[in-house]
């Protein structure tokens, strides 16, 4: 089975129900749950969607938020030094996000090539599949 590494709008496009990505990323996120989808993630991603939730003015739900994504028993990987140093590399090459390009490191380093993301720069890396999460079998459009 393949694992996915999943990006931080995953959640917070399900905590949200966003328009266009709600019900498929709230969908990922139960499929991830009921472990159906086999998938990782970083440390970074719960701070990602705390900042984002608390710029969208959900600050209150920020520790609730957080809670239930470490819950998920997906793999979390740390952050080290030496990603940071790649992302860097990454952000010179590509002009992505340097938060995008620290992903694509975690990523790499921990020998995936998969990611969940609505976000298509990742698609910017030539050795990194993106999975948008409404082509996700399952999920609703």
């Amino acid at each position: 089975m393949v694992e996915f590494y999943i990006d931080s709008n995953v959640f917070f496009y399900a905590r949200i129900m966003d328009r266009s990505y709600g019900r498929s990323c709230a969908n990922v996120v139960r499929r991830v749950a009921s472990k159906q989808l086999d998938a990782s993630t970083s440390v970074l991603v719960p701070i990602e969607v705390a900042n984002a939730m608390s710029k969208y003015g959900l600050a209150k739900d920020v520790p609730t938020e957080i809670h239930a994504i470490v819950s998920l028993g997906l793999e979390i990987y740390p952050i080290e030094a030496a990603d940071a140093s790649e992302a860097a590399e990454f952000f010179r090459e590509t002009g992505v996000s340097p938060y995008d390009c620290l992903h694509a490191s975690v990523i790499r380093k921990n020998g995936l090539k998969d990611i969940v993301s609505a976000d298509k720069d990742f698609d910017k890396f030539e050795w990194l599949r993106r999975t948008d999460p409404r082509s996700i079998p399952g999920t609703p459009h």
